[in-house]
């Protein structure tokens, strides 16, 4: 249910700023979330469902242990009660969308357990409007079910990368949780449309054509294994999404900043990579931070004693050592005359 916010609700929400000790960023996407406030009591699953619900989203033992001791509670943790209702609010209401959700924001790690915790069990209370979402586009239950486990990914990186349970992914995790991105192969697909200055040329999207969006999650990135998502990309949104005509892939990433080709074989997969895109004349942001946390798992202040096994390991923290930065460049391609055909 989406309502008007009143100056009576200001109060309340400075409130919460100080009860979840967020920061004045936070501000304005709680104002957002309190439009949002439920129109029914938002259930959480009991023991044994949440058991058979974890069983199929693949959550480690570990997380499974944390989870079950950070179950929040509208009596016991109110604030952050109020934010999970909200939020899965705005995840049943928004299935199938694309457009960006207003940011969830970040909880310290003061609140414990249950903060760390919290936007999991938003993502668990909001299974079964994703689920009906994916039935009623005619998507397989295994494509259903591979898009939802990403949580387990997500909450495996988390521990790796600072030594603790919990959540840190849970804006990113929104669109695999409302229609919007699909596990094919290799690559994770994303419904979008072309939000960026692409370029001059003939051949370039117009601003606000539908696209692919192809996301990288963490492996061996061989040409072949990118063919394959493509091929199943095509068949895939032609299928469930036949009135969206895809003809143009893009990809924002850390993986397409030409600067990798000082440090990698002109053979390798992240080079191989490149070559299907054209980039788009914006430079990117500084990215080094997430450049080393994503292929190392550790954090960025572990520079000087990270491995240097790999090409890639040695030219990403020697490039990073000698003043200079990695950059977030976006790129497009003109998707094949069968990929198109297959997303028509």
């Amino acid at each position: 249910m989406v309502s008007s916010v009143s100056r009576a609700d200001l109060p309340h929400i400075q409130q919460l700023v100080g009860e979840l000790r967020l920061p004045a960023s936070a501000v304005l996407p709680l104002y957002e979330l309190a439009r949002h406030a439920p129109s029914e009591p938002v259930r959480l699953p009991d023991d044994a469902e949440l058991d058979r619900e974890l069983d199929r989203l693949g959550l480690s033992a570990a997380d499974r242990t944390d989870l079950l001791a950070a179950r929040p509670d509208p009596q016991r943790t109110p604030g952050l009660w109020w934010l999970l209702e909200r939020c899965v609010t705005v995840l049943r209401a928004r299935q199938g969308t694309i457009a960006p959700l207003s940011p969830w924001p970040d909880l310290p790690d003061e609140l414990g357990p249950v903060g760390r915790y919290l936007y999991v069990w938003v993502l668990i209370a909001a299974l079964p409007a994703a689920r009906a979402h994916h039935r009623a586009r005619g998507i397989p239950e295994q494509s259903s079910r591979e898009v939802l486990a990403v949580l387990a990914d997500q909450l495996r990186n988390r521990r790796a990368l600072h030594g603790s349970g919990g959540l840190h992914t849970q804006n990113w995790l929104t669109h695999h949780y409302r229609g919007a991105v699909y596990v094919l192969g290799r690559l994770h697909v994303e419904r979008t449309m072309i939000t960026f200055d692409p370029g001059p040329g003939p051949d370039a999207p117009p601003i606000g054509a539908p696209a692919l969006a192809l996301h990288i999650p963490e492996g061996r990135l061989t040409p072949e294994s990118c063919d394959d998502s493509l091929t199943r990309a095509a068949a895939f949104f032609g299928r469930h999404f036949p009135e969206e005509p895809y003809r143009y892939a893009v990809c924002g990433s850390w993986v397409l900043d030409p600067q990798l080709k000082e440090y990698l074989d002109p053979e390798s997969n992240i080079i191989k990579f490149q070559e299907r895109f054209t980039l788009a004349p914006d430079t990117g942001p500084d990215l080094n931070e997430t450049v080393v946390e994503f292929i190392f798992k550790r954090p960025f202040a572990d520079l000087d004693v990270l491995p240097r096994d790999t090409s890639l390991q040695r030219g990403i923290v020697d490039h990073v050592k000698a003043g200079r930065t990695w950059r977030f460049r976006t790129g497009w391609f003109r998707l094949s005359a069968a990929a198109r055909q297959g997303a028509e």
